[in-house]
């Protein structure tokens, strides 16, 4: 089951929680006519077509009681289900209406990192959200509905991370929402979640075998972001030549899907361009860092075209090489948007960016986590969007939320 909230989150349709209620049975009353009676008639007719009267009164009273009490039923179940009046609206990731959480509720949410410009963006989301519930349901002070946001200082914390999901389960919050550092290292912790009765809901990038384990996944689809960006660096650099890419933590389930969209766009529909280069941002002491990757990859290919980067960090180290290498003209496309970026795309220095929606993807996570919480249906993959933004659209409007 899978709906999108679109480019700039736009509403999603779900399946509907209806309760049918009983209807009035009714029948008509048939009088024969009485007139026209002889003096020959007897009254033994009569008084039998009197006592079929009755019993047909007597019928249609324990019908109507029969009703009566049905209906009651349903009201009794629909009171006991406490299902709002809006949940039987198609799902709105965009809106708390409907979400009646208990007070004093704890939403628990684990992110890859706390630095980074895309994840403040992300907390802005989830904190609008959050403030949003607790106005909707008008809960203040202690009552207030709270969420605490915790994450590794950076995207290779994997250990830190895990740590922090440990301490975060004892806690028992109604819900955990999870972006995986690592998407291998948190079995264990969902394991632990699910004896618990705690619903975890994954955001910007998921787990390995979380079908079981998993309420709901909310973030990019990476695979069609990679497939965006393969085609605006093939139309770059007119559909020919050797291009690279430079990727963040392989470990992540977001890098390896972008970097697999990208290949495989590229390999199904554009025969003259070659992916001669694939690298990964540093995840041992030893490991040469972006940097040095890029610089290596421009001396083994001095007729590189093109660069790919998966994320904002990696799109800056591209960037800051590549300021070296200003007369070889490499195309570059990147991911996310920072500073950084955006002066680079008004300055020619960038093509463009393949732009996600992280206040969009933190505030349809707290939802999706409200909805878990109160044993509620969801979509399975919460699809939060992208955008493709270059010099010509970055000074739109419509496009400041994913300007990060």
């Amino acid at each position: 089951m899978r709906r999108k909230i679109g480019r700039i989150l736009a509403p999603v349709m779900a399946a509907m929680l209806v309760f049918g209620g009983c209807g009035n049975k009714t029948s008509d009353r048939v009088t024969e006519n009485q007139t026209h009676k002889t003096e020959d008639e007897s009254n033994e007719p009569v008084e039998k077509e009197s006592a079929e009267d009755e019993d047909e009164l007597k019928e249609e009273n324990q019908e109507e009681e029969n009703t009566q009490d049905q209906e009651t039923d349903v009201e009794e179940e629909e009171e006991k289900a406490e299902i709002p009046e809006e949940s039987t609206l198609d799902i709105d990731y965009t809106s708390v209406d409907g979400l009646r959480m208990e007070k004093g509720s704890r939403i628990s949410v684990v992110i890859k990192n706390t630095e980074s410009d895309y994840w403040k963006a992300a907390k802005k989301g989830m904190e609008q959200a959050v403030s949003d519930l607790n106005e909707y349901l008008g809960y203040k002070g202690d009552d207030a509905i709270t969420c605490t946001i915790e994450g590794p200082k950076d995207e290779n914390g994997v250990d830190e991370q895990v740590n922090i999901l440990d301490m975060v389960l004892t806690e028992n919050p109604v819900v955990v929402c999870l972006s995986a550092v690592d998407m291998s290292s948190c079995e264990a912790q969902l394991e632990a979640a699910q004896e618990d009765g705690i619903p975890v809901v994954m955001l910007d990038s998921g787990v390995k075998n979380d079908d079981d384990l998993v309420y709901a996944y909310c973030g990019t689809d990476n695979k069609a972001a990679g497939e965006e960006a393969a085609k605006q660096l093939c139309e770059a650099i007119k559909d020919a030549g050797e291009v690279a890419v430079m990727s963040h933590t392989q470990l992540s389930q977001s890098s390896k899907d972008r970097v697999e969209g990208f290949q495989e766009e590229i390999t199904k529909n554009h025969p003259n361009v070659s992916v001669v280069s694939v690298d990964y941002q540093p995840s041992k002491d030893d490991d040469p860092t972006e940097e040095e990757s890029i610089e290596a990859v421009l001396e083994k290919y001095p007729d590189l075209k093109g660069y790919y980067a998966t994320n904002q960090a990696t799109s800056e180290a591209v960037l800051s090489v590549l300021d070296k290498y200003a007369d070889r003209s490499v195309q570059m496309i990147g991911v996310d948007m920072g500073d950084t970026q955006k002066k680079a795309i008004e300055d020619g220095k960038e093509v463009g960016s393949v732009c996600q929606n992280p206040y969009g993807m933190g505030y349809a996570t707290i939802v999706a986590g409200a909805r878990a919480s109160l044993g509620l249906e969801s979509d399975k993959k919460i699809d939060s969007g992208f955008q493709w933004i270059d010099k010509n659209t970055i000074g739109l409007e419509e496009y400041a939320r994913y300007l990060y």
